[in-house]
Parts: C-alpha cells; structure tokens; sequence
C-alpha cells in the first residue's frame, strides 16, 4: 500500500523478475481478468456512488477476498502480492467514489483476511508527486500520513522507505518476506 509515486508498481515489477507470484490489483478476480486501465485522475470530480451501492460493493469484495484466500492459499505456495487492498478505501475514499461511513467500513473491513504481512511503502510527498501528478501535493502529504498511521494500527506491517533505491527497497522486503512466507 502506499501513494501514487510511492513504488508500488515498480517494486511489484522487480519482485516478479526474481519469483512467480500470484498479482492482483486491489482485489481477487474469478471469472474474468482485471481488464481495468490507469485511472490517471482519480480525484476527478465525480459524484461518490450511492451509500447502498457501496454497502453492497464492499459485502461483494468481502466475499471474494474471503473465498479467494479460503480456495487459493489452501492449494497454493505462491507469494501473492495485491497492488493496493480494500483498506485503501479508508485511506482514499475519492478515488474509490466511497462514502459509507469510517466507522461501518472499518467494522466490514475487519472480516476481511488479513495478510500475512502490510507492506506500507512511504516516500517523500514531493518525489511521490513528482513521479506521478495524479493527486496533488496536498492530498499526496494527507494520504502518506494516514498509510503511516494504518500501519502503526497494525502488528504485521512493515514501511519501506522508497526514496531512491529500488534495489534496497527490495532486499529490505524479502527480509521481511521469508519471515512470513511458507
């Protein structure tokens, strides 16, 4: 998890040069392949969708993470990495068009598998921002603020600087990595 800018991609891409893995972007999908493009302005000004069609929405994700992670990691020994995950709705609810309240959604969220490890990457908001102009410098300081915060929340998380070396970054993971991984 992290800002736009903060590597997510990039260390996903490395990652997946060394070993097989098991890749999604935010959530599992079953029946059909993540056909989804980049959304290169995420904070457009669009009207949030309904508060019934994200209750429901969110029940739908529940069950697929729940039923993904039941079906696949009994029959599986790959890393899966997700490249954003449903907490990221509490982080920025604009770019998922969300407005269920924090307190309901986190009450969901919490029958939600946890993964074996939350990797939070932080980076300064300027070279974030500088990488990627798809929110501002603003919303870019508020958000790396609250991942920092989301991981103090949780005792299996790790935040990886991602300022400069890629290479760092990613021998700093697998450390983490193998202490967790079967």
């Amino acid at each position: 998890m992290g800002v736009d800018g903060s590597g997510k991609s990039t260390l996903i891409n490395k990652i997946k040069k060394k070993n097989k893995i098991k890749y999604f972007h935010l959530r599992p999908y079953f029946f059909l392949s993540d056909k989804r493009t980049v959304n290169k302005n995420p904070h457009q000004k669009k009207k949030p969708h309904t508060k019934l069609f994200n209750f429901v929405r969110l029940l739908i994700w529940l069950f697929m993470y729940n039923f993904f992670f039941y079906v696949y990691l009994k029959n599986s020994k790959k890393l899966i990495i997700f490249d954003r995950y449903a907490h990221d709705i509490l982080i920025d609810p604009v770019r998922y068009r969300f407005n269920l309240s924090k307190k309901l959604t986190k009450k969901i969220l919490s029958f939600f598998p946890e993964p074996h490890l939350w990797v939070i990457l932080n980076v300064k908001a300027k070279t974030a921002y500088k990488r990627k102009k798809e929110i501002s410098l603003k919303e870019n300081i508020r958000q790396s603020n609250e991942y920092l915060k989301f991981a103090k929340t949780r005792k299996n998380s790790i935040v990886i600087k991602t300022n400069n070396n890629i290479n760092k970054s990613v021998s700093v993971l697998f450390k983490k990595i193998n202490k967790y991984h079967v």
